[in-house]
């Protein structure tokens, strides 16, 4: 698949409030010099945000479509992974 459609799928898939935050940013780094940019670690927490919700929506895509394990299991992996004791 190429870059273009990967990126066309992610912007069906994410919501409006989201794609609106991101043009905001898109625009501010496009802003009159006059006015101040953000800043390096704002847009970096901006990024951040996004990959954070694209990804869990991903998560719940993939869990929806029987991809996913119950909690309970996923929990009893790593307490067994990590050798932390049952609650009594």
């Amino acid at each position: 698949m190429t870059i273009k459609k990967l990126l066309l799928q992610e912007i069906d898939s994410t919501p409006n409030e989201l794609l609106e935050d991101l043009l905001r940013l898109l625009k501010s780094l496009k802003a009159d010099p006059k006015q101040p940019l953000v800043t390096y670690t704002e847009l970096l927490e901006r990024i951040d945000y996004l990959e954070t919700i694209v990804g869990i929506r991903k998560g719940l895509d993939e869990f929806e479509q029987g991809e996913g394990i119950p909690a309970e299991q996923a929990l009893a992996t790593l307490q067994q992974q990590l050798g932390i004791p049952p609650r009594p």
